[in-house]
């Protein structure tokens, strides 16, 4: 690049800039700038995090208010799977009844049935272990729950899916207590598995 400047040396202005001074040769305008530009980036960054801050935790309220919404549903769902776990451990205790050879539940339970007289309650029936427990209750006004009992029992030894499944039945406990207006025998029987 060509100069031309005709003035002489001594009577040109110099030329000072806006901090007077250079640094190191470098103009004070060219230092100034770059502090200027050094703020304005630390300016820019801190923006652009803050809008990442912002867009972060609005994402984080939505995601929280949805996770919230879902929490009646959570429970809802909790209850089946907890209902479910408690029907799969009844399936789970009846397959070994189910699977049993040679018995034959509904003719079975029908003529239970049909052998209960008139003042006996069967109050549960189990079926554990190869053993067969019955619980129930006699009652009668005249004090023959005993009786009444006794015969129950030589009835369900006569039934045949009972002759055919279980080796016999046998009275475990029987036990009488009175009630103001009748009494009662509450008993127990047991029959083993053949």
């Amino acid at each position: 690049m060509i100069k031309l400047n005709f003035i002489p040396e001594q009577q040109r202005k110099q030329r000072t800039g806006i901090v007077g001074e250079e640094f190191g040769g470098v103009p004070g305008e060219v230092i100034i700038g770059l502090f200027v530009a050094f703020a304005a980036l630390l300016i820019l960054a801190h923006t652009v995090l803050a809008g990442v801050f912002v867009y972060k935790l609005t994402a984080y309220k939505l995601l929280e208010v949805r996770w919230n919404s879902m929490a009646a549903d959570k429970k809802v769902c909790d209850e089946i799977s907890d209902e479910l776990k408690v029907l799969q451990g009844r399936m789970n205790s009846l397959r070994p009844i189910t699977a049993a050879p040679n018995i034959h539940w509904a003719v079975f339970l029908n003529e239970l049935s049909d052998s209960v007289p008139k003042g006996v309650w069967l109050r549960e029936i189990l079926f554990e272990k190869g053993s067969m427990t019955i619980y129930g209750s006699s009652v009668s006004k005249m004090q023959t729950e005993m009786v009444e009992t006794g015969n129950f029992v030589a009835t369900l030894k006569e039934k045949s899916s009972i002759k055919a499944s279980f080796t016999g039945v046998d009275i475990d406990s029987i036990q009488r207590r009175e009630n103001s207006a009748v009494s009662i025998a509450d008993f127990t029987l047991k029959a083993k598995r053949k």
